[in-house]
């Protein structure tokens, strides 16, 4: 698979993530072992619309399986990301396969609800387990269900502030190793992908990409 992300820390955390969630939707419904290889990062330069973009995507990710495509909603609905920043760009990638172009067709939209870090904060016990503390749940103030992180208007803000608590107390040389940017990979590796299930905006996900598997006759 390819990824094609709107920024560098996306990347940072959507690769593992897309990766395991794969894999673990191939270990529920797939009668074959399948390896599920780390995600090759896509990265079609600036200076292009975002319909341009998704093309050069579609071309670079040739001979790839499946292309994930992420955006950000941007506001509490994935509708109008899909329909205004990835279903042109994929429109006009199948149009120029029709005509000819060597590109991979198969291609699946990322959208979370606000921004990636809101699936980050879906699991608030791992995210305590990343950084070491002794701070519990209840001390940083997160929602209880899941779900509840598409109804925070700034996700980055409240990771940022979620870390400033659990960093709260510790030893001030273990506070300086550890920073937004260092969470990314190690949470995309850890976080549990059943508390992510209860979230709708991955749900969509995970169920588009079981269809693209599918149709691709992995399982």
């Amino acid at each position: 698979m390819a990824l094609f992300a709107e920024g560098n820390t996306d990347y940072r955390f959507l690769n593992g993530l897309i990766q395991r969630t794969a894999s673990r939707i191939l270990q529920r419904h797939s009668m074959a072992s399948v390896d599920v290889p780390e995600l090759q990062n896509i990265h079609p330069g600036t200076g292009l619309s975002g319909t341009e973009r998704i093309l050069r995507a579609a071309r670079t990710a040739y001979g790839y399986h499946l292309l994930l495509l992420h955006a950000d909603s941007d506001a509490r609905s994935r509708d109008d990301a899909l329909s205004e920043r990835i279903e042109p760009g994929m429109r006009r990638a199948l149009n120029a396969s029709n005509s000819g172009s060597n590109l991979c067709e198969s291609m699946v939209p990322v959208i979370p609800v606000r921004m990636t870090e809101s699936w980050m904060l879906a699991d608030p016990e791992t995210l305590i387990n990343v950084i070491g503390t002794r701070k519990t749940v209840r001390d940083l103030m997160l929602p209880d269900n899941p779900s509840g992180v598409e109804r925070i208007a700034d996700p980055k803000g409240k990771l940022r502030a979620v870390l400033k608590v659990l960093l709260d107390g510790r030893a001030h040389r273990r506070r300086r190793d550890v920073n937004v940017g260092n969470l990314y990979e190690p949470l995309a590796r850890s976080i549990s992908i059943d508390r992510l299930e209860r979230v709708p905006a991955f749900r969509s996900f995970q169920m588009e990409l079981t269809a693209s598997l599918q149709a691709l006759h992995f399982i």
